[in-house]
């Protein structure tokens, strides 16, 4: 049975949920801003601050520590 998930696995993850993270943020932000300000306005730098965005920020931080901790293993 395998008890350490092998280096090269854990980079992989790691940038996989970082991109995914980047790009569900990019999609929810956009959905903000023209819900909120309309299709042709910039928005505001609250816009990071919406409750939405956290489940993101969650997932790029478990990003960072994967590809942080498989350097370390």
């Amino acid at each position: 049975m395998l008890q350490h998930m092998p280096q090269p696995i854990m980079v992989i993850a790691g940038v996989i949920a970082i991109t995914i993270a980047l790009i569900g943020q990019a999609v929810e932000m956009r959905k903000i801003r023209t819900r909120t300000y309309g299709e042709d306005s910039i928005g505001s730098p609250n816009i990071f601050l919406d409750k939405r965005n956290f489940k993101w920020y969650a997932l790029i931080a478990i990003g960072f520590g994967l590809a942080y901790a498989a350097q370390f293993l």
